[in-house]
């Protein structure tokens, strides 16, 4: 078993709420691997009117 540490963007829309933001991160990393870990370590605010946030996580994944 192989582990890598990626540092992945993600942007957070507006229409998912706060306790759903857990479950749209987990799918998005899955995508990318066997999930290990992971943890939100930037949330950059929007500068345009479209109020989507960008999201740096740190994640641990198998492959």
């Amino acid at each position: 078993m192989k582990l890598s540490s990626v540092d992945y963007y993600l942007d957070w829309p507006v229409s998912i709420k706060l306790k759903n933001l857990r479950e749209f991160i987990i799918t998005n990393l899955e995508n990318k691997g066997d999930l290990i870990r992971w943890s939100i370590v930037d949330i950059q605010y929007p500068i345009d009117s479209f109020g989507t946030k960008k999201l740096k996580i740190k994640a641990v994944l198998a492959n």
